[in-house]
């Protein structure tokens, strides 16, 4: 607003009547303008106010009387509040009575709301005289407004005729801007301060937090409650805008729930966020209302504290998301359990029928004498087989059992990685042969004799080769090597079966999980093989990875680190890698 005023000053033309006492330049109007502008945010009485207005106007223009009007609403007339003359001494004819109608010209102009300029007030009898004993020349009265709203008018006087022009009456056009803001914040400041000791007792005593605002969310009142909730001084919260008293984040949705109050769509403010001055936040649920005093729309709000409310349902909340996540948890695990029963009962069942099948047909053949000893050895090794498969299985089961109670203890012994990983490829070489796989051994000759436990190890190479054989393609080929690196013994198990997604990756080291996991599966197994797998190594401080491309089959690799006691002196790179077929 001050520069606009400044603008028009600037654009103000000279009309070259004025006295070099009425000439006032740009720079004093400019000051002045910015004095009465700081005057707006005064908490001060209308008296004050009015007496620091006047000072301000007779700085930028000459005149020899200065009186304010004040509208009354409740009597629809204006009186006058206060009076300047050039002349030391009393200002009789303050609280003068002034109609308001348009016989007199401080009526018309408040009526009508346009400023006139009388230059020979003498010769003038439109209007009936309401300070006829000043015996002015010539005057300019303005109207002061503020948002539609009529709050009083301001006039200068001279005793000399034709004192004042069109100059004259821009300036104090613009002043009366600033001015009309001034006594209407004081006015509502005093209105507010003369509700007098019932009001205040009630802010000081209410236990409900109360707090009142303008319609731009200036905090005009609160109740002493308010102040003590959120640990402010009464001062530092009246004149402060309520939406600094809100959380960043919630100032704009805020500001929106306020503008549906005042356009009556809400009745309530429910779980309203405040913060405390040292920034934690409560809640409160919020009735707010429109009020009007003296004409002037304010907000009242009413609180009450839910912050208690709020932790409970936000703890319930809490709570039932971990109820929730634990029942999905629980779901989930029913259904391992099932999926795991049902392997369980395949890979238990079928090697036992087997083994009861054949041994029902010796039963019967031998009673009768009529199977042969080839036919009998032929069968016993079948069921040796389908006993072997059955009790890896329930071996199987214990280390599970074992991991989750309390670990595997190892025992740790010298031993060669590749003999180990020898013994594990004689041990499935039965099953390769019957997919007609080879078994293509890469032993790196280099690795030292190191501590571990054989017989783990030994059940780590024969799950992942047995793996391999069992996704490998028929007449595929299984390639297993080992290889030296940094402080560790790596060994890799290849097959050329159809791979593993990328999405799989992580959960198939997990109990119970297959990649084929259906119940109309391909492959069979309890989907525990590389659950123990990942422990025996681990327990070793070792690390389990593959690496795999859908289509492209999947390569296992595992490390057992050793110490540099363990390493032997380095070989030549002639005799470092020994192939088998």
């Amino acid at each position: 607003m001050i520069w606009r005023i400044a603008q028009k000053m600037n654009d103000m033309p000279n009309d070259g009547r004025r006295s070099k006492k009425k000439n006032c330049s740009h720079s004093r109007q400019l000051k002045a303008f910015i004095e009465i502008a700081g005057l707006i945010n005064e908490r001060l009485e209308l008296k004050d106010m009015l007496t620091s207005i006047s000072r301000k106007l007779a700085g930028i223009i000459d005149c020899d009387l200065i009186c304010v009007a004040v509208y009354e609403e409740d009597d629809n007339c204006l009186y006058i509040r206060h009076i300047s003359r050039r002349e030391e001494g009393l200002n009789p004819g303050e609280e003068l009575y002034v109609p308001l109608d348009e016989n007199n010209l401080i009526g018309w102009v408040a009526l009508n709301r346009e400023p006139i300029l009388r230059k020979k007030i003498r010769d003038n009898d439109r209007f009936r005289e309401i300070m006829k004993d000043e015996n002015l020349g010539s005057d300019i009265v303005v109207p002061l407004i503020v948002r539609n709203s009529l709050i009083g008018t301001l006039n200068v006087g001279s005793r000399q005729d034709d004192y004042y022009g069109e100059e004259d009456l821009e300036l104090l056009k613009s002043f009366s801007e600033l001015a009309s803001i001034a006594v209407a914040n004081s006015l509502l400041f005093n209105e507010i301060h003369s509700l007098g000791e019932k009001y205040k007792s009630l802010m000081q005593f209410a236990r409900d937090i109360i707090f009142i605002t303008d319609l731009s969310g200036n905090i005009v009142e609160c109740s002493h409650s308010m102040s003590t909730f959120l640990e402010y001084r009464r001062d530092q919260l009246i004149g402060d805008s309520v939406y600094n008293l809100i959380p960043p984040d919630r100032r704009d949705a805020s500001k929106t729930d306020i503008a549906d109050v005042l356009k009556r769509e809400k009745s309530s403010l429910g779980d309203f966020s405040f913060l405390k001055r040292n920034g934690e936040p409560v809640f409160m649920d919020i009735k707010p209302a429109i009020i009007r005093i003296k004409d002037r729309p304010y907000i009242l709000y009413i609180c009450h504290d839910v912050t208690g409310r709020k932790q409970l349902e936000k703890k319930i909340k809490e709570q039932n998301l971990e109820l929730r996540d634990k029942n999905r948890k629980l779901t989930q695990l029913d259904k391992l359990k099932r999926e795991f029963l049902g392997r369980v009962s395949h890979e238990l069942r079928t090697p036992l029928s087997v083994v009861m099948a054949y041994v029902n047909t010796i039963q019967h053949d031998l009673s009768d004498e009529s199977m042969n000893k080839g036919t009998l050895m032929e069968f016993l090794d079948i069921i040796s087989v389908q006993s072997e498969k059955l009790l890896d299985a329930i071996n199987d089961l214990l280390d599970l059992s074992r991991i989750e109670v309390s670990g595997t203890m190892l025992n740790l012994t010298p031993a060669s990685i590749n003999e180990i990983v020898s013994l594990s490829g004689k041990m499935i070489e039965p099953e390769a042969a019957r997919k007609k796989i080879r078994i293509h051994h890469d032993l790196d000759l280099s690795l030292p004799i190191i501590e571990f436990d054989p017989l783990l190890i030994r059940k780590v190479c024969a799950s992942l080769l047995g793996n391999a054989v069992k996704f490998a393609d028929i007449g595929g080929e299984v390639r297993v090597r080992t290889s030296r690196g940094e402080g560790e013994a790596v060994v890799a198990v290849s097959d050329d079966g159809p791979g593993v997604d990328e999405d799989q990756i992580e959960e198939i080291f997990k109990d119970f999980t297959q990649v084929d996991g259906g119940e109309d599966r391909l492959w069979e197994g309890m989907g525990i093989g590389l659950r123990l797998v990942k422990h025996y190594v681990e327990l070793h401080g070792g690390e389990v990875w593959l690496e795999s491309e859908e289509g492209s089959g999947v390569t296992f690799y595992f490390s057992i680190p050793y110490s540099s006691a363990d390493l032997p002196g380095r070989e030549s790179d002639k005799d470092k890698m020994h192939t088998v077929n």
